[in-house]
Formats: structure tokens, sequence, C-alpha cells
């Protein structure tokens, strides 16, 4: 038979499931680098992680379990003053008259023992615009002078332009002058997101405050925020330029931040690397063309242009930090001069302190690990362990970004209304408690010692301070609170880098496909849910035990693709070699057991197995042949041939060939058939009677005689041939011996002989007449032959689907 066309090695299943798995790795590296597509997945993974946690906690809160461990991650220092609905129903309509901020300033500075004071007054509110009334903007300045505590906020936007002269430049500048900028910044910090204008608080509360910060916070892709930026780069125009007017070598003052840029039709600002060359020129001017538009003047105002050019833009870059990096510096004693800003890396905050209770003096930060242990009086057994920090490092991203360690959700404006993450308070229970000028009359504490004091919107609808995070919406001071308590807790989430998840997205791609291409679909897809189970989990408790945040949702789809990918391939090559073999074995199996192998490939090549061979060929052919033509003979074989070769077929044999008029046949291969020999046996038994019919059908001069041989034994079974042709066929010392036999039919006047090998597997179920112990051509040992007579049991053909089975 033809030989089946090989498959290249490279296109097996088991190897190109690899090649499969290496396409859909770079088709996740793709998706990585180019599109947030990954990021939004593994967004919403962290939220799944963040729900887990908070939800675990809060339930063993209320069970009274590790209440302590709840406690230990959450910073006693941090006070939320909520503008709540009590507040506005005391007050009224927001917004208030300043002087209610500057009641609650005093309420807190205007005490008699200065030791008890707050560590920092945050005002989470806008003073942008003058107050309608003059004199409450003059109160609240000289109220915020007074406390030296208060710090306040300012507001960055991404599009408009400000220049070094512009009014609300110089409101800027008086916050850089009263408090700094960051000015230690390395790493690319042209990375970080540039603001283009500004929201910043009028002069005197800029000058009056003790400190601001950049109150901005960025959503992810999926419009979530999960992520507060620490540093932002605020541009102030210096000048435009011509983009004619530029030369090989322009440059600007990198040193001082400075930078060129141009903006597209869509107002989206692209940055210009320089020093410049002809070549950066022109395709800077090629692209310009094409996504730019033209300046166009007419100074004389006559509707005619006299002039139209692309505008080139010099900025100088400040770097802003935001509120919660102040209130963190403040409290850590430090300053913006003292940071050291890697941006991509980290913010570090070296050799924090703090004011020690009792002492009041400054000593270096310590962080409790772990639970103090207290008797039933109350009296502490053993102190918890303790750390001594000796720097903040803040992991942030490219963009200056810190990934907030969201500590639960948002908290009841009340304890009597619900659990609270952070302690909330009204703000009108302080703002009423101003005690005035007198000082007799102010108060010892309001038990706000050393703590920050967080000012800021708490009731629904009263601005548009509410915003979607990983644990639902949340006040934007709520926010703050849960980003400064990352920062003193030193609770950092850490972000896998990026080498480590395309590692875990490939490892996870090659893994499924090595899997998925050695054993059945079924038990792949149980292994991969099991393995992706376990890898949730692994990651929800990596998460939780040590705040790292590996890409679990990149890798799971990584390997749900590979799965499908190689299953589908697998379906289709399966299916070609099902094809293949039906092509290959349906010349000489019948149809069942072509479909049998088909659903069930035989190993194949040149094995041995126990075997029953047959052999039959026509008695006297030559005169057989002399009686008729040759298209007559042709003809009269056929039908013969046919007729036999269906039945060999019938009982589940393999037609090995045609040798003239002899016929070769074997059960027990490809399909292995326990009962190859009745099988075989039956079918001689049912050649004879249907060729008797057959010879009452034909004239004398037609009737054929036959010699059927039958014995059983290890053959060498398989494809056996050249490379250009192949036969599946038998080979062996027994295979010979069933030939044999055939002929020595001649000899005793007989129509079926079988060898005593074939007897030992067939005895119980048929009937047979020892002939001899003959000693046959090439065989040096006796061999005891039988006439095959007859069969104790029905002899027709076992139904489709079950031969060569046990019944």
């Amino acid at each position: 038979m033809p030989k089946k066309k090989k498959r290249a090695r490279l296109f097996e299943a088991k190897i190109f499931a690899f090649v499969i798995a290496l396409a859909i790795v770079g088709l996740f590296v793709y998706a990585y680098y180019d599109t947030m597509l990954l990021q939004q997945a593994e967004g919403a993974i962290l939220d799944t992680f963040f729900r887990i946690k908070t939800g675990r906690e809060s339930r063993a809160v209320q069970e009274g379990a590790i209440l302590a461990h709840k406690e230990l991650k959450l910073s006693d220092k941090i006070l939320i003053i909520g503008i709540d609905q009590k507040t506005l129903a005391d007050y009224g309509k927001w917004p208030f008259p300043r002087t209610r901020h500057a009641s609650l300033i005093n309420a807190f500075s205007r005490i008699s023992d200065q030791s008890n004071r707050e560590n920092a007054l945050f005002l989470d509110i806008f003073f942008i615009d003058p107050d309608p009334i003059t004199t409450n903007d003059a109160i609240l300045v000289d109220s915020m002078q007074n406390s030296g505590t208060v710090f306040i906020e300012t507001v960055l936007n991404a599009f408009g332009e400000i220049s070094d002269n512009d009014p609300l430049k110089l409101r800027q500048k008086a916050l850089y002058e009263n408090y700094g900028v960051i000015r230690n910044i390395s790493g690319s910090w042209k990375t970080l997101v540039p603001f283009y204008s500004l929201q910043p608080p009028l002069e005197p509360y800029g000058r009056a405050a003790a400190g601001y910060g950049h109150a901005n916070f960025l959503s992810d892709a999926d419009k979530i925020y999960r992520r507060q930026p620490l540093v932002l780069r605020q541009s102030t125009l210096i000048k435009t330029l011509r983009l004619d007017d530029l030369t090989p070598g322009y440059s600007v003052n990198d040193a001082a931040y400075e930078r060129l840029a141009w903006q597209d039709n869509l107002g989206i600002t692209h940055e210009i690397e320089t020093p410049l060359s002809e070549a950066s020129i022109k395709r800077l001017t090629e692209r310009m063309v094409k996504e730019a538009a033209m300046r166009v003047e007419d100074s004389n105002m006559d509707g005619v242009p006299d002039d139209s050019y692309y505008v080139i833009r010099h900025f100088r870059d400040e770097f802003v930090p935001a509120i919660t990096l102040s209130l963190a510096l403040n409290y850590f004693h430090s300053s913006v001069d003292e940071l050291e800003v890697v941006v991509g890396s980290h913010i570090r905050i070296p050799r924090p302190r703090v004011r020690d209770e009792e002492t009041g003096e400054l000593v270096p930060y310590v962080l409790q690990l772990e639970a103090d242990e207290f008797n039933a009086d109350g009296q502490l057994i053993k102190e918890g362990k303790r750390r001594v920090v000796p720097e903040i490092r803040i992991p942030i991203n490219n963009q200056g970004q810190m990934l907030v360690n969201f500590m639960g959700s948002r908290s009841a404006e009340s304890p009597d209304l619900g659990p609270q993450t952070f302690p909330v308070r009204s703000y009108s229970a302080y703002a009423n408690r101003d005690p005035g000028l007198d000082p007799d009359s102010w108060r010892r504490t309001l038990a706000v010692r050393d703590k920050i004091l967080m000012v800021g919107a708490f009731a629904t609808g009263m601005a548009e301070d509410e915003k979607p995070t990983p644990l639902g919406m949340m006040y934007g001071i709520e926010m703050h609170a849960n980003a400064l308590n990352t920062i003193l807790m030193d609770n950092f989430i850490i972000e896998a880098p990026e080498w480590l998840n395309l590692l875990v997205i490939a490892l996870a791609a090659f893994l499924i496909a090595f899997i998925s291409s050695q054993i059945a679909a079924i038990a792949a897809m149980a292994v991969l849910v099991i393995l992706v189970v376990v890898y949730f989990f692994g990651a929800n408790m990596l998460f939780d035990t040590s705040a790292y945040v590996l890409y679990f949702a990149s890798p799971s789809l990584a390997a749900a693709i590979t799965f499908i990918s190689v299953v589908v391939y697998r379906v289709f090559t399966e299916e070609r070699d099902k094809m293949a073999i039906r092509a290959t074995f349906g010349k000489y199996l019948s149809p069942k057991v072509v479909e049998q192998l088909a659903n069930d490939p035989p190993e194949l090549g040149g094995t041995d197995k126990e075997l029953t061979v047959f052999f039959s060929d026509i008695r006297g052919f030559t005169t057989l042949s002399e009686n008729m033509t040759p298209q007559e003979l042709v003809n009269h074989l056929n039908e013969y041939l046919t007729a036999m070769t269906d039945l060999a077929l019938d009982y589940g044999g393999t037609l090995d060939k045609y040798m003239g008029d002899a016929i070769m046949c074997f059960w027990g291969a490809p399909i292995p058939q326990p009962d190859h020999a009745v099988l075989a046996c039956k079918c001689a038994l049912k050649q004879m009677l249907v060729l008797k019919k057959l010879n009452e059908n034909w004239p004398e001069a037609k009737h054929i005689d036959i010699g059927i041989g039958l014995n059983s034994g290890i053959m060498t079974v398989g494809n056996m041939g050249s490379k250009m042709r192949m036969n599946y066929t038998l080979m062996g010392d027994n295979v010979n011996l069933g030939s044999r036999l055939e002929s020595t039919n001649k000899e005793y006047g007989t129509g079926i002989i079988i060898s005593e090998n074939t007897y030992g597997l067939v005895k119980d179920k048929f009937i047979v007449r020892e002939l001899d112990n003959i000693r046959v051509k090439g065989k040096n040992k006796p061999v005891v032959i039988y006439e095959l007579v007859d069969c104790l049991e029905s002899i027709e053909p076992p139904p489709l689907g079950v031969a060569g089975k046990k019944k």
C-alpha cells in the first residue's frame, strides 16, 4: 500500500503545542506593553483580593478574634473630621462662610496645654475664590497663621497653559516659597504625568499654611481609583518657538527640568527629545504636518492671514508632592528637601522621627508588629514585637504613583451608624467649640495629641468628592486617609516586576501546553481548573500576608487560551490522522474495524503479537484457467475473491494480500482480538459453505475447490517495505507454517487444516480430526495437524462492533 505522508515532527501535537504557547506568550507580551487590557483585568483581581481581605478582617473583628491584628495595620494618628449630614443640618447649605473653618481651627489651636496639639490639620477644601465677605478670608487666614498646623491643597489640571507671570502661577509660587518643591529627583522624570494649569489657593492662604500638596487622584484605565500620584509634574510655559526656527544642536537645560513639546490636533502634548539633529527635525516636521494645526496670525486684522507656522513649546517642570506625602513628611519631622525620588522605583524618607509622648523629644520611628498581652486586670504581661524604621521607602511606578493599601470600605458617619475603618467625627462637633480669645476659657485638651486631622466632605451629594475604589465608593478625604495610612504604617503593596509577571505568564502557557498535549482533553481541563484555583488562593495568600501583587488574571487567561488552542489543534490533527487511517486500512479491513482504529489508533511499526494467520488457495487453478478466456477468468476470480474477502472482513479479519488466486488474512491486529483463532476458524468454515453455494450456481467447468491453512502464534506485524511503498503485513516462522498447512491439504484430501497451536486455542468450540504428526518443509520440529470439521456453536459473523472482543 502507498506510504502515508508523514507529518513533520514540528507539527506533531506534542511539539507544536509549545509553538502555540510561544505565540500566545508573544500575544500577551504585546498586550502587556501596547494595551491596557491586562492591567484592567489585573485591577479587577486586585479588587477581589481587597474585598476578600477586608471581608475576612471585618468578620474577625466582629467576632473579637484578631482585633489587635487589624489595629496594628491602622495608624491611631489619623482622625477624619467629616462635613457630614449633622454639620449640614447645623450650618445649612455648603459652602459655609469661612468663619466656620476659622472656628474649627481655633477649637484645636486654642487649648491651654499646647503639648496636646494636633500634628497637622488638613483642610480638603478649596480656597480658590475669595469669600463673598472679604473679612471672612482675613479671619480664616489669621486663624491658620496662629495655628501653625494647617495644610491646604492645590489642584493641578492636565489641560490648559500657564506662564510665570500668570496670577495663578504667582499663587502657586507662594506655596513653593513657603514649603518648597521636590528637587532631588532622578530616573526617567519625563514619564511623570504632566499638568499644564493650576487651581491653587489664594495667595494669603498659601503663605499662612504650614504646608501644602496636590489633591489629585488618577484613576486606572477602568476608572477605578487604586493609586495616588505622590509626585506630579507641573509644567510652566517659558516661551513658544516656531518649528522652522529650530536648528540642529538646539537643546534645553535638562538639569533645570526643561523640555520641548508640541500639541496635536486632539490637544495631546508630545515630548521632543533634545539636542535636535537634522534627522529628528525632519521627522518632527513630517509628523506635525500630519497631526498638528498651524498657528495663524493676522496682525493688521484685515481678515487675511499674515503668517502661519507650527508651534513648539518650551516648558520648565516643577515637581509637586501629594498632600498625603506632605503630611507624612511633617509627621516624620522631615521636609521635601530630604526626599529622594527615583521615578519608577521609590520615594525615600530617611530617618523618620516622631515626638516622644512623655518627653516631647524627637525619637526614631517605631512600628508595633505584635499586639501587647494583658491579663484580666488590664495589666501588661508581655509587650508585642516592635521594629525601628530606619527609612520609609515608598514604591512608585513610572508615573510616580503609589498603590494605596485600602484598609476597609467607606466608613459610616458615626460609630452608631455602622463600622468605621478610620475614626470619623462630625465637623460641627468641633467647630462649635471655639473657646474665643480668652486663654482662661480654653480647654486643656481635645484628645487629638499628635494626631493628623483630616477635614473633608462626608455627606452624599455635598460635593463631587465620591470616587470608585477597590472597595466601592469612597469620599475623597477617606481615600487620602488610606493613602496616608499606607505611608505611616510602612504597609506598602509591592507589585511584582514586569519580568516576573511575564515569566509567570510564559510558565503558565508552556505548562498547560505540555499537559494538554499529553493527556485527554477532559483530564487536561480538570488539571487546568485545579491549577487555576490553587494559583488563585496562592496569589491571594501572598497578597494577604505579604502585600505582594503577582499577576493572576493574565497567566490564567494565557493558560486557558493555550489549552483551547492546543485542544483545537489536536482535534484537527487527530481528524486528519483518522482520515489517513481510514485511507490506509479501509481497503483491507471492514468499515467497523476501520472506525475502531480511527478512534483508537494502533502503534504502527513492527511489533510481535500472538495472531492467527489464514491462507487459502484454489486447487487446480491451471485447469480452471484453460477452460476460460482471460476476461472470463478475471471476472470469475473477482466474484470468488469478493465473496471470500467479504467474509474475512465480516469476521473482523485483516486482509493482507492477494497472491494470484491465493488469499492471505490474519486476526489479532491492528486491533487486539483475544478470540482471534476462533474468528479465523469460523471464517474458514463459513467460506467453505459459501463456496459450496457459489459452485451450485456455476457450471461444473467453473467449480472452484480450495484449501485453507490456519496457524496461531507469535508473529511480527507492521508496516513493512520501502520508503516509497509499504504494506501492513506479517512475517515470521508461524506465518510460513500457515502457508505450508494450506498446501498440505492436497496430501490429505482435506479442506481446512489447523496447527496444534490453533487447536489449543479453539479445542473447546470446534470438532476436529487429528491428521498426523508431520515435519513441514523448513521446520525441523514435528507439528501435530488437525482437520477442522465443524463448530459446536453458531458460525455466523459476530454483530457489528464486537468482532474480536470477548463476549
